[in-house]
């Protein structure tokens, strides 16, 4: 028997052939009279589909629609989110918002309404925290190719200082004050926004460091401070591993690593999950030996450690290659 894939509602999987029998082996229930077959993921973008289908005069919107144009940050427990024409109460795992959009906010895809690119970001920016916003528009940047454009002339607007209900319109400035259209991965943004929050704002995505004959990429740098940051999902690799291509090999990571050090780099590798809950100003006074005092670098690894405790800390190998790097102040004549 070929069975449809969902989402699907009752009365469609009927008419399909699919007995109830074979509803209830095969298909699992997405919420009432909506399902979806044993080998769907039943995730966001799934859930999406299911409430388009469920409202087909509504407009995905929010996490629903950042999905769509391809954000990669989503949380596992984001739940759909859809504009209606008219009120209705919403569900604990779905969110509905009301009223009309501007026509030129609404836009198809692969057979689904959804709100623009541009307008995304700026329902993002206003109903996430501050972080979660900034990684996800960045991650809508790296998707869309016009998107940082786009922002940006939204900003030089004389339109937007004047907009009405004034918090929204701060909260998207903010955001796009903050993005940097060059990170890698909503890690490495999480990274650079925690650092940026405890003063430490120097840090740069995809900074290009030349060691002997190889060129190192690192996912965040600080050059003044000869500090560079390695994510798990951006591991330090030759320049342009990083942005899709093969993996390096642990031992040629090994190499650079010792290389990069002995150039005078000290080297961050941040791992593990972020661990949520503990404000920005707290953290660091929670670490033992972490007084305003220290030395930066070292501050810096105390800093991320609190939130990502897998991170380690590879100090600069400081000898005579650290000081010479490229081997051209030789005392030979």
């Amino acid at each position: 028997m070929n069975l449809p894939s969902g989402p699907l509602t009752t009365s469609e999987l009927a008419a399909a052939g699919v007995t109830r029998a074979a509803r209830r082996v095969h298909y699992f229930r997405i919420w009432r009279g909506m399902y979806g077959r044993n080998d769907q993921v039943d995730g966001l973008e799934l859930r999406s589909r299911a409430l388009a289908r469920l409202f087909p005069d509504g407009v995905l919107r929010g996490r629903s629609a950042a999905q769509v144009w391809g954000d990669d940050s989503m949380p596992t427990d984001c739940v759909p989110e859809i504009w209606l024409p008219s009120t209705r109460k919403a569900p604990a795992d779905r969110i509905y918002r009301y009223g009309e959009l501007p026509a030129h906010s609404v836009t198809e895809v692969d057979g689904l309404s959804v709100t623009t690119p541009l307008r995304t970001c700026r329902d993002l920016s206003a109903d996430l925290g501050f972080e979660d916003a900034v990684v996800s528009v960045e991650r809508l940047c790296a998707m869309v190719a016009e998107l940082p454009a786009q922002l940006r002339a939204v900003m030089l607007h004389p339109s937007n200082a004047s907009q009405p209900g004034g918090r929204r319109a701060r909260d998207f400035d903010r955001v796009v004050c903050a993005l940097d259209t060059k990170s890698l991965s909503a890690l490495s943004t999480r990274v650079r926004l925690e650092l940026a929050a405890a003063g430490f704002d120097r840090f740069v995505h995809a900074h290009r460091v030349r060691v002997g004959p190889r060129t190192i990429e690192f996912a965040l740098a600080d050059p003044a401070a000869r500090c560079g940051i390695v994510t798990t999902e951006v591991p330090l690799s030759a320049a342009g591993r990083a942005s899709g291509g093969p993996a390096a090999d642990p031992r040629s990571s090994t190499d650079l690593l010792t290389r990069i050090r002995q150039a005078g780099w000290t080297v961050v590798i941040v791992r593990d999950r972020a661990r949520e809950g503990v404000p920005h100003a707290a953290r660091l006074r929670q670490i033992p030996g972490a007084d305003p005092g220290s030395d930066p670098i070292e501050k810096i690894a105390v800093l991320l450690a609190a939130r990502w405790p897998g991170t380690e800390i590879y100090p600069a190998v400081v000898d005579d290659s650290a000081s010479d790097p490229h081997g051209i102040w030789g005392s030979r004549r």
